[in-house]
């Protein structure tokens, strides 16, 4: 393996959680090495990732031959076997990662896994429901990534009492806990960063706010 670079990252288990984030890092020109105990699925997963290796991750010696401890960030994706999850991050621990990133399928296995080291745990399916549910509660939302507890970005229809008004008199911050970090046109997909107070807002006008996830619920988004 190549000198260690701040952009190399190495994805460990590649069910449908790690093969998608394992693709999507290679489709966007990431250095990613993908790993799998199961050769079957390394060489369909080689079409579209260049470096995927069959290795089993429990065995430090062939993390080390796949190159791993070059990787500044590892994302272990073998949530469902938890003895297998925990071995590895142990492995990965001894080689040095600064990064760890566990995938939990539920509340107990991240526990575990943030005991033995990860630095960060998530659970997809929990996460996910989380979004459906705010979702459903409120259609005005299209999309919403809950940070934690605490904290949620979240894509919002602009409601029709913040139409054909400046930010600034809105006063988001102090009434609702909201911060418009971002907008986008409805018939666009980039969003525009480039903001003020005194961005005025529009019925065609999707706005990316960073809100308290507590409060969310109780937003007026009419």
């Amino acid at each position: 393996m190549s000198e260690s670079s701040s952009n190399l990252f190495a994805v460990i288990g590649m069910g449908n959680f790690g093969a998608s984030i394992a693709r999507t890092m290679a489709n966007a020109g990431g250095d990613v090495i993908a790993i799998d105990k199961d050769m079957l699925i390394i060489q369909e997963l080689a079409e579209t990732v260049p470096n995927a290796i069959c290795a089993d991750s429990r065995d430090i010696e062939m993390l080390k031959e796949a190159g791993v401890q070059d990787a500044d960030t590892v994302i272990v994706a073998i949530g469902s076997h938890m003895e297998d999850a925990v071995e590895t991050i142990l492995n990965l621990k001894e080689l040095g990662i600064k990064n760890i990133i566990a995938k939990a399928n539920s509340v107990r296995y991240g526990y575990v896994m943030e005991r033995v080291g990860a630095d960060t745990v998530i659970e997809p399916e929990n996460e996910m429901g989380q979004r459906i549910a705010i979702s459903l509660m409120n259609p005005k939302i299209r999309d919403i990534y809950q940070m934690n507890d605490d904290f949620a970005i979240m894509e919002i229809v602009t409601p029709e009492l913040w139409r054909g008004r400046e930010l600034r008199q809105l006063n988001l911050r102090e009434l609702y806990g909201v911060n418009v970090i971002g907008l986008r046109k409805a018939n666009e997909k980039r969003v525009d960063i480039n903001i003020s107070a005194n961005t005025v807002l529009h019925d065609d006008d999707f706005l990316v706010i960073a809100a308290d996830a507590t409060r969310i619920a109780s937003l007026n988004l009419d």
